[in-house]
């Protein structure tokens, strides 16, 4: 069996003029490169026939498809394999992507788009100090109206109520990576290039489910905002048409409804204002968009008329007033902290807490930790008799290390600027 040897010479322009010495040139060099091959053709036949050589390799010089078998026929029978494309015998296009590998052509692609700490316009921000606890007094009581006094008569003292403390510390949150000195010499691609990056957007993960750890539970809505104390859960006893309604027109006028209600500790009612923030979680993402962007409404409750048996008898159609001053708040970290079943219909109305003397909650950090910082190790190795190297990094490990630092807390203060549903209707 004689290997199939195919010659790949140069066509000549013979429109520039003959060349006869450049002709020649080249075609001593086609004739030696076939001289080669047929010599190493002959040795791998013979070495195949010998049992010194594996059957294998003479297959791989007919047909390659293997790259390992490709390297071992080249470093052993130089000269025997073309790797250029030829029209009989030679290299297929496939075959030629597979000897390469993905050198000729590799993209790195970028790191997912990440969400902002979502949940920041719902919280009272304050810079601390340090890291001891700070307390938030809430004074009650002396806003009842006076009573009338007799003549010579002594009015009712008034008394102010001194709650316990609240009180919260901030904790230091960290997370390091490591680069060995080899992969990032290997590194022709960039990988590391946005690897502060990735650690910045993992505290920020890290704030936004403090955040959200604020305002929901494992079950919903978080029973230390939403409770009877402070009665701002979106149900009957609070004034609401049913017990927890799903995100609808009707479960928004309900809210309205309780939020218009709010009394202080004295049974006097409270004045809020400011800008609304309704927060959801992902699965109700169309109902809000849809209620947000929705041009009229029309009621048979809270102004027209229902029969007996509860069906219209007049509507109202009216704009769509319950949206205004209020901004969406899509959560998806949600279904991440609330597990249960309430995750997807738990939804809620949270009052800007800037505009309240008493925020709903509130978020602290460390002076200078406003937003995760970024740190690196500085390099201790230096070449003998030179300056510190940076890109040996570590003298022991040559690594280099990145850490990312973040220092805050927080802390539920007031409930009434807030309400909520699970959405579950019951």
């Amino acid at each position: 069996m004689r290997p199939q040897i195919t010659e790949s010479v140069t066509p000549y322009d013979f429109s520039a003029g003959l060349d006869l010495d450049g002709w020649q040139s080249r075609r001593n060099q086609a004739q030696g490169r076939h001289r080669l091959r047929v010599l190493e053709a002959a040795r791998l036949i013979t070495d195949v026939a010998g049992g010194r050589t594996d059957p294998f390799l003479m297959r791989q010089a007919f047909h390659p498809t293997q790259e390992y078998a490709v390297r071992a026929l080249a470093e052993s029978y130089p000269g025997l394999l073309n790797l250029q494309e030829a029209p009989v015998g030679g290299m297929s296009v496939t075959d030629f992507s597979a000897l390469t590998l993905d050198v000729l052509d590799r993209v790195l692609y970028g790191y997912w788009t990440a969400t902002p700490v979502i949940s920041l316009p719902m919280v009272r921000k304050h810079t601390l100090r340090d890291f001891r606890s700070v307390s938030r007094y809430l004074i009650d009581g002396a806003t009842t109206p006076p009573e009338l006094v007799a003549p010579g008569g002594e009015p009712k003292a008034k008394f102010l109520i001194n709650n316990a403390p609240i009180q919260y510390a901030p904790y230091k949150y960290e997370s390091f990576t490591r680069v060995v000195w080899e992969a990032m010499i290997n590194d022709d691609l960039g990988i590391f290039n946005d690897l502060a990056q990735r650690l910045v957007i993992g505290a920020n993960r890290g704030i936004e489910m403090f955040l959200t750890g604020l305002y929901i539970d494992v079950s919903g809505p978080n029973a230390l905002l939403y409770n009877s104390t402070f009665a701002n859960i979106i149900n009957i006893a609070n004034g609401a048409a049913s017990n927890n309604p799903p995100l609808s027109i009707q479960g928004l006028q309900d809210a309205f409804k309780i939020l218009a209600g709010m009394r202080d500790v004295d049974g006097y009612p409270i004045i809020l204002a400011g800008k609304m923030y309704l927060w959801y979680g992902p699965s109700l993402v169309a109902t809000a968009q849809n209620l947000m962007h929705m041009l009229t409404a029309q009621l048979s409750v809270n102004g027209g008329t229902a029969n007996v048996q509860g069906f219209p008898t007049q509507f109202i159609e009216i704009n769509n007033w319950a949206v205004q001053n209020m901004t969406p708040i899509m959560n998806p970290f949600i279904p991440l902290v609330a597990t249960t079943a309430n995750a997807a219909t738990s939804w809620g109305i949270t009052l800007d807490p800037n505009a309240q003397n008493r925020p709903a909650m509130e978020f602290g950090h460390l002076a200078g930790f406003e937003t995760p910082q970024v740190f690196s190790k500085v390099p201790n190795t230096m070449r003998a008799g030179g300056g510190v190297d940076a890109s040996l990094g570590d003298f022991y490990t040559m690594s280099q290390e990145l850490k990312v630092l973040s220092v805050y807390g927080g802390k539920v203060i007031d409930g009434h600027s807030t309400v909520a549903s699970n959405g579950s209707g019951a």
